[in-house]
């Protein structure tokens, strides 16, 4: 096996995540321990390539119940004597739920066997729940022994909810290939939602490539929408309908997977769906396009916010300005609008591109829109300010007022400005934004309607 560099450096920063832990002072408290745990992951990642999608549906509720698909390691990524870091639920502890919620969280893990030395010193400082696993039973260990440790699950489990923290959780009980995941979802987590009132939201992170080299894929986690155990018609644990009801999202879960790794070709699945949008509606009149980023695609009110025109929501997640440019033909089969609105930019600013390099990017874009639609209006929407990307604050300035200089020399084209009204005090207003403090809420799409209603 040809071992890359990246490979090598991440196999060390995992060492040290071990080393540092195990080997933490042992004045430490867990949670201290947790912290060390949570940085060096972070130092981890940043050595890979990585996706996390869906964001914006992570709850405001931090003590909810994560669960993911639960995936091998490659053996590339051992430590000493065979121990691994299991790198999908280190992911979803540093990379998610400490990023939005400064917790991360309680993790369900299990017992180590006698033999498993490495494996007993990392996970006795981390303190999380333990369980005892089915292939990984000692010896001489009786049925009742197991049932009667792992029934301490439901208790422990709904204390650390109780108390604020969010439950990361695999309903599987084993490990697999990102093309074989997920296995047979277990009843247990869902019955023990069940037990609980209110009920909590469970959250579904759905993971690819975990079992993959960095150098070799990016690894991938999507969110999912939450949901309550109730939405499913489900409200006592010895529901006769739970097998079917976890049964069925397990299913829906194995589509996920599938889809969330076999997406190699960007924004695909998006585009195929967006198609079927404009051949809905490509003849009707006084038609307004938006097309965009996830500031467009999650305008769920847009229709009627804009009740007096016929809207186009052409907006896909995550979207760069070549993007736009990329699917702008294949999208664009109508004959003029009367308006078409865009929102873009912000995603390229994670490309490292100064502001002159972006602003020259959009214009291609606008320019691109006009030659095929001289008659339409051009509305660009100013990047938003967002706590997300607060070190970015002066260059998103700087792009919004060369955009402004552009609508001034061009009529076809009118720039709307809309970042002061975000702002408080010099500081990113989070009362505008959904948890992950990047996607507008309701407040924040009402600035955006209040701003564009008089230009349509």
């Amino acid at each position: 096996m040809k071992v890359k560099e990246r490979d090598k450096k991440f196999l060390s920063a995992l060492k040290r995540v071990y080393h540092s832990v195990s080997k933490a002072p042992a004045s430490a408290s867990p949670m201290e321990v947790r912290q060390i745990c949570t940085d060096l992951i972070h130092e981890a990642f940043s050595l890979t390539n990585i996706q996390i999608k869906g964001s914006e549906y992570l709850p405001y509720e931090k003590n909810s119940i994560f669960i993911y698909n639960h995936l091998n390691n490659h053996s590339y990524y051992t430590e000493d004597e065979g121990f691994q870091i299991t790198l999908d639920s280190h992911f979803i502890s540093s990379m998610v739920l400490y990023k939005y919620y400064k917790d991360s969280g309680i993790r369900v893990v299990r017992h180590s066997l006698p033999e498993e030395k490495n494996h007993r010193a990392y996970y006795e400082r981390l303190k999380y729940i333990r369980v005892y696993a089915k292939k990984f039973l000692p010896t001489g260990l009786g049925e009742d022994q197991i049932k009667s440790v792992n029934k301490t699950f439901y208790p422990k489990a709904m204390k650390n909810l109780k108390l604020g923290s969010g439950l990361v959780f695999s309903p599987e009980g084993n490990s697999y290939k990102t093309g074989d995941s997920p296995g047979v979802f277990r009843h247990g987590i869902f019955r023990l939602a069940c037990c609980m009132d209110p009920q909590p939201l469970i959250v579904p992170l759905v993971m690819a490539n975990f079992d993959k080299l960095a150098s070799k894929d990016t690894f991938k986690c999507e969110i999912k929408p939450p949901f309550r155990m109730s939405d499913i018609g489900i409200t006592d644990k010895n529901d006769r309908n739970l097998p079917q009801a976890v049964a069925s999202f397990n299913e829906k879960y194995k589509k996920w997977v599938s889809v969330l790794k076999s997406d190699k070709k960007g924004f695909e699945s998006e585009i195929v769906q967006l198609e079927k949008r404009v051949i809905e509606k490509k003849n009707l009149d006084n038609l307004v396009v938006f097309y965009g980023s996830s500031t467009i695609r999650l305008w769920k009110s847009m229709e009627e916010d804009f009740s007096e025109s016929n809207t186009l929501n052409l907006g896909f997640g995550g979207a760069f300005i070549g993007s736009l440019l990329q699917h702008f033909e294949r999208l664009f089969t109508f004959d003029a609008p009367k308006a078409i609105v865009l929102y873009l930019g912000g995603n390229d600013l994670s490309l490292g591109w100064t502001a002159s390099k972006i602003v020259e990017k959009i214009k291609i874009l606008i320019s691109k829109i006009h030659r095929k639609y001289p008659i339409s209006t051009i509305i660009n929407l100013s990047i938003k300010p967002s706590m997300e990307r607060v070190e970015q604050l002066e260059q998103i300035i700087e792009i919004n007022k060369a955009m402004g200089v552009m609508s001034k020399e061009n009529t076809f084209l009118k720039h709307i400005d809309f970042f002061d009204d975000i702002m408080e005090a010099g500081k990113v207003n989070p009362r505008y934004f959904l948890k992950d403090g990047l996607h507008f809420n309701e407040n924040g799409y009402n600035v955006l309607k209040n701003h564009l209603k008089p230009h349509l």
